[in-house]
């Protein structure tokens, strides 16, 4: 918030709501996919628990640097 704001030198607006209209929301939830199904393998890193969607582990680990035999299948 601006000095100007809190001296009362200027107005605040209103911000408009940017969500789509309830009506719309409620068929974005009906088409969302079913929890849990992903469309490719998640790897878990054994040593930090990075967590990556990709259809093998990455070659190294980009948080703690741990080599791809260190990834599990995770779902």
């Amino acid at each position: 918030m601006s000095q100007a704001v809190v001296n009362g030198e200027k107005e605040v607006g209103v911000i408009p709501e940017r969500r789509p209209p309830p009506e719309e929301r409620m068929k974005q939830k009906k088409t969302q996919a079913v929890p849990g199904s992903l469309p490719l393998p998640v790897w878990r890193c054994r040593v930090c628990g990075y967590l990556c969607a990709r259809d093998s582990p990455p070659e190294t680990c980009p948080i703690c640097k741990a080599k791809k035999e260190r990834f599990e299948r995770f779902i």
